[in-house]
């Protein structure tokens, strides 16, 4: 059964710096509860709001990102609606009616789809700057459960992106797809850190042919869009099924339970009772676009390109795109003289996944090491000094646990004594050499495999091994053939 999903993303500029009406931080998460607050994000009598100009660039940024139409001038607008975290009564937004000029209309905006390879478009519909509210906290667990709320004021004015789209997502996983693409764009021109607990959610609209459109509040991440709208598109289809009528209404997803709970009918826009906001003059938004275009120098899709075009896989070169410290780590090794290849292997798939063996944060730079390293690392397999069984399975381990070792004290002894195993090799597994000199190939494969055991953690190189295995063992085919 066909269905048409839409999408609203709330992002938080985390990286802003402030709230966006005052000087509180943006960061609130580190605070004691109401500490980060001020008259302005608390909405007493008198305090005026002040527009911050790195949200609003950043925000800028965003609608370059999704190709939209930017006015010469953006216009705040109050949306009024009465809930316990909304301390004004009213929130701060915008909206492209009753006077107001949000930052973008009638993008579009592409993103990979890792299923297929494939880039797919959605287009936007608007995209509003906007203040976050406050947090509402439930002692006896969740919005559905318990009998009381309290409130935390900190996050009260944080600025928040809200990115709506029209219903152009064919399918769950192509939501969730689309959000995560969304986030790295933004992460990449330095507005949100999305692993921040709340740093975005996201309302899912979904619709079934032949029923109304049902709206999914506050979806925490990009894989409970997935599970929700999943959830919601077999409930819609069942009920249809059967003879029901899917109505319009606004539920939640209880991640817990993995279902989605009826809240409330959903308001039309005419009760918010928008309103350009008298105490905000219009912001003019040409002088700032030469600021917000630097922050477009460098976006996800620009470097998995440039990385294909080097010859890296697609699976490697999207590994190392969705860690943006990688990416950066990537571009500055890799020099004319380097295996783009192998530096992709190194960074993306043996270094990446060593740190998650650690359960170590691969977001964060302290846990990488200097672009020198890699670069070091990848020349030491070109070179032969060492082979690349090595440096994957000592090296890289041992970097893992500490980036800033000197590289030096962690490589490994080099094997000098290998023909000297090779022979003990031979001499222990006559049943394999007789298997190899019989015709069978991969018997040699065994005997490779049994040298760099005995070996042990020496470096030694598979190549000269085989090689030497090969010279030796032809040697005793000839004095058999001769004494035959």
């Amino acid at each position: 059964m066909k269905m048409k999903i839409g999408l609203e993303v709330h992002v938080q500029l985390t990286r802003a710096g402030t709230k966006l009406f005052c000087g509180c931080d943006s960061d609130y998460r580190v605070y004691a509860t109401n500490e980060n607050v001020c008259p302005v994000c608390l909405g007493l009598p008198g305090a005026l709001p002040v527009p911050s100009k790195k949200a609003v660039i950043l925000a800028l940024a965003a609608a370059m990102i999704f190709n939209c139409r930017i006015p010469d001038a953006i216009v705040f607008t109050r949306k009024h609606y009465f809930y316990p975290d909304l301390p004004k009564n009213y929130q701060i937004t915008q909206y492209e009616k009753a006077g107001g000029a949000p930052v973008c209309l009638g993008g579009e905006f592409e993103y990979l789809d890792p299923d297929t390879w494939e880039w797919r478009k959605v287009r936007i519909r608007r995209l509003n700057l906007e203040e976050d509210p406050g947090r509402s906290v439930y002692p006896e667990g969740s919005i559905v459960t318990s009998r009381h709320v309290l409130v935390d004021y900190n996050r009260s004015g944080v600025p928040l992106l809200e990115i709506v789209t029209e219903p152009d997502i064919p399918s769950p996983r192509a939501a969730r797809a689309f959000v995560e693409y969304l986030l790295l764009s933004l992460e990449y021109i330095g507005a949100v850190n999305p692993r921040l607990e709340g740093a975005f959610r996201v309302d899912a609209n979904i619709s079934l042919e032949g029923g109304e459109r049902v709206e999914i509040k506050n979806i925490g991440s990009t894989y409970e869009v997935e599970k929700a709208l999943l959830y919601e598109y077999k409930r819609q289809k069942l009920l249809l099924e059967n003879g029901g009528q899917v109505k319009r209404e606004t539920r939640h997803w209880d991640a817990v339970r993995r279902v989605t709970k009826p809240l409330r009918h959903k308001e039309e826009e005419e009760e918010y009772l928008y309103m350009p906001d008298p105490d905000l003059p219009p912001v003019l938004t040409r002088p700032l676009i030469s600021e917000a275009k630097e922050r477009l120098v460098t976006l996800p899709r620009h470097v998995f390109e440039w990385m294909t075009s080097k010859g890296v896989s697609r699976e490697v070169a999207w590994s190392i795109v969705q860690v943006q410290h990688a990416a950066q780590l990537y571009k500055e090794a890799l020099t004319s003289g380097t295996d783009p290849r192998l530096l992709a292997r190194f960074i993306g798939v043996d270094y990446k996944g060593a740190l998650k063996d650690l359960q170590k944060d691969v977001h964060d730079p302290g846990n990488w090491p200097e672009p020198a390293v890699f670069r070091k690392l990848v020349e030491y397999v070109q070179t032969g000094a060492y082979p690349l069984e090595a440096i994957t399975g000592i090296v890289i381990p041992k970097l893992a646990v500490n980036p800033q070792v000197n590289l030096e004290s962690i490589l490994p002894e080099k094997a000098s004594n290998v023909e000297e195993v090779i022979r003990i090799v031979i001499k222990e597994n006559r049943k394999a050499v007789n298997d190899y000199l019989s015709g069978r190939r991969k018997a040699l494969d065994y005997l490779v495999g049994q040298v760099i055991r005995k070996v042990g953690k020496k470096a030694i190189d598979p190549r000269t091994v085989r090689e030497l295995l090969i010279k030796i063992l032809t040697g005793e085919r000839e004095r058999r053939e001769r004494n035959s």
